[in-house]
């Protein structure tokens, strides 16, 4: 197979979603000819495609029409390898490649290469690994899935780099045509896993499976686990010891962490590796969760070499990703904040590091549930994990192009009586999301953190809701 990097100009179907708008802006910086295909449905990376001046299209038929490119990417989206334009580049004699096995060419063009892999956490875990390698003047290459890591776009080349950081995705390459998983296309030298769980039910049949994934991705590449982690704890019987060291809160851990105090504006914990004191650390990010996740990046680069008393400096100045516990207002004693969370774990996760940073503050979430098959499939755990906050608001579900709603039966009246079964009553299932700006009004009060929640079209809610918080009396 030829190189699909050797080429002058990509197409990419489904350009605004985050991981193909940093491929566009790799290619870019490579000096390639970049365009692509989206909706014109407002997304994150739409400010990343302006800045940089990649064009799109947003009409089939006449990306048809235009002159042929030379190589042509997809995703699981907009049909993938079944849409038309893929079809027609295959019939011209065209490169196609899937986004997973374009992301492992790129990644053989550097000599290290670190894959953030993890069905939760990989995102601001990767994100913290690129930053931190910026900030020691290792000039890091880096794909992280999301749009913005501080003001930081989430794609980056530079052709004399050292390091290759990319976020490692366990779904499919195409569901339901194409289950491979995406992990299984990457190759790279070191792995950081936060976790494994069962998250995907249209490409893993149970944990078990996805455990299989994982220990495959794991051969013979040298690993950072968290060892707090039980599907992680019950695959390493199965691996070299000489292979991986572990992170987390359990003694038995080479990195032992152990939090120490959180507030308002900082998290601060201490480290000792294999019995060695590194001293007290201090973040602006929250929750055991996230203290876990430097740990696995604090674990990563004393491997690769740097000193400790840089990496303390350096993780402490890190503090945002898009879409990752990000501030968006505050007035009238009101906290709005928007998160990714859309997994039963992830959303636990967040709600008590919300408790732990905002310790008097009443939590209002306002989730979206994505794909109705990881719904049916978790929807005792979803609404048993949002009744975690003081009170919660579920919307409907936000489809997945690649799911048919006539295949499912999960909506929200099922939800409303999975929640009454089990005797939950303040998670309250609304039919539309206006019924929830409509509510939230006479449920607010001027000490709460409210967040938008979920991986779907949740985050556009907040003009609504700082409305209502404008409105708010004091």
């Amino acid at each position: 197979m030829k190189n699909p990097l050797l080429y002058t100009s990509y197409f990419l179907l489904g350009i605004k979603g985050v991981a193909m708008t940093n491929i566009a802006i790799i290619l870019q910086q490579m000096g390639k000819k970049v365009s692509g295909i989206d909706t014109r449905e407002e997304f994150i990376t739409d400010v990343l495609l302006k800045n940089n001046n990649i064009v799109y299209g947003t009409n089939i038929n006449t990306v048809l029409k235009k002159q042929p490119l030379d190589v042509y990417i997809y995703s699981a989206a907009h049909k993938g390898s079944e849409n038309p334009i893929i079809k027609k580049a295959l019939r011209d004699g065209k490169f196609v490649i899937s986004q997973a096995e374009f992301i492992e060419k790129i990644r053989e063009l550097f000599p290290t290469s670190i894959a953030v892999s993890g069905c939760h956490g990989k995102t601001t875990t990767t994100s913290l690994l690129a930053y931190s390698l910026i900030k020691l003047k290792a000039q890091p290459s880096f794909i992280v899935g999301t749009s913005l890591l501080q003001d930081i776009y989430g794609g980056n080349y530079q052709q004399d780099s050292r390091y290759f950081v990319f976020e490692a995705d366990e779904y499919g390459i195409q569901p339901p045509k194409d289950k491979r998983s995406k992990l299984l296309m990457y190759h790279p030298q070191f792995i950081i896993c936060t976790n494994i769980d069962f998250d995907h039910p249209d490409v893993y049949e149970n944990i078990e499976e996805v455990k299989r994934t994982f220990l495959t991705f794991f051969s013979d590449r040298k690993l950072f686990l968290c060892s707090d982690d039980p599907h992680i704890q019950s695959v390493l019987p199965k691996l070299d010891r000489r292979q991986y060291k572990t992170y987390g809160f359990s003694d038995s851990s080479d990195l032992v962490l152990v939090p120490l105090s959180s507030d308002e504006l900082h998290t601060t914990f201490s480290a000792q590796y294999h019995g060695k004191d590194l001293g007290v650390f201090s973040i602006r990010l929250f929750g055991d969760k996230n203290i876990s996740n430097v740990g696995g990046v604090i674990l990563c680069l004393l491997e690769l070499g740097f000193n400790i008393d840089e990496i303390k400096k350096t993780i402490r100045s890190f503090s945002s990703v898009k879409r990752r516990f990000e501030l968006i207002y505050k007035k009238n004693g009101i906290l709005l904040f928007d998160d990714y969370a859309h997994h039963p774990a992830e959303i636990e996760a967040t709600i008590q590091a919300i408790k732990q940073r905002f310790k008097s503050k009443r939590i209002v979430v306002i989730f979206q549930p994505h794909t109705f098959s990881r719904t049916e499939s978790l929807k005792t755990a979803i609404i048993t994990a949002l009744s975690k906050a003081d009170i919660a608001y579920m919307a409907p579900i936000f489809p997945s192009a690649r799911e048919n709603r006539s295949d499912f039966t999960i909506n929200t009246n099922v939800l409303k009586k999975v929640a009454k079964t089990i005797g939950i009553s303040n998670v309250i299932i609304c039919d539309t999301k206006r019924d929830i700006i409509n509510q939230l009004p006479f449920q607010l009060h001027s000490n709460d953190v409210v967040v938008t929640m979920g991986a779907g079209d949740i985050y556009k809610l907040k003009d609504d809701i700082i409305s209502i918080i404008d409105s708010h009396a004091k």
